[in-house]
């Protein structure tokens, strides 16, 4: 079994990854302004994300509890997909694509595990940055649906979006019902 460490060291790395994936999107469409704030709001949030694991990661170091089981389950060949997939969208990145392709590769990052292992990571040891990771989810696959409200023809993609968005949406809502403070 994984230590606490362990895991956030993988979650911390693929997150690093897509902030990466993210920024070189911005720099793909840097002729056209929208575009390159939307992908680069979304690299920013990859990095906050980053920021919030490795505060948890100093904390749990501190209190002496980084080197014990990790609360959460992570298969490696869970992480080696992932990796695989953000390592592809990269080569695909450094191409060239189309905005229609930049968004299906965004849509298909945010549906991986990925933001749920992070999630759950926070989740499970430090709440606070748990609501504000959901938070941060939500505000960014709303503003994707909205780009591809505008940039795609594509009824699905945008599906698939709105019911991602909704999950994590409903998620926070359960959350924030149950911590309410009293």
């Amino acid at each position: 079994m994984a230590t606490t460490r362990e895991t956030l060291d993988a979650a911390i790395a693929l997150e690093k990854e897509s902030m990466s994936l993210y920024a070189r999107l911005a720099k793909l469409f840097v002729r056209q302004p929208k575009l390159q704030d939307f992908w680069f709001g979304m690299a920013r949030d990859e990095a906050r994300h980053v920021g919030a694991l490795d505060l948890v990661s100093t904390v749990l170091e501190l209190e002496g509890k980084l080197d014990v089981p990790s609360p959460i389950s992570v298969e490696d060949s869970t992480i080696l997909r992932l990796r695989e997939l953000l390592n592809r969208f990269h080569r695909e990145a450094d191409a060239g694509l189309t905005i229609q392709r930049a968004l299906e590769m965004a849509v298909e990052v945010e549906e991986t595990e990925l933001e749920d292992l992070v999630a759950d990571l926070l989740k499970a040891v430090q709440t606070d940055e748990y609501e504000r990771c959901l938070r941060l989810l939500v505000h960014d696959l709303g503003e994707l649906g909205f780009m591809i409200e505008h940039h795609s023809q594509d009824i699905s993609l945008l599906q698939r979006c709105d019911a991602l968005c909704n999950r994590h949406a409903e998620a926070l809502r359960h959350y924030s019902t149950i911590h309410q403070p009293n």
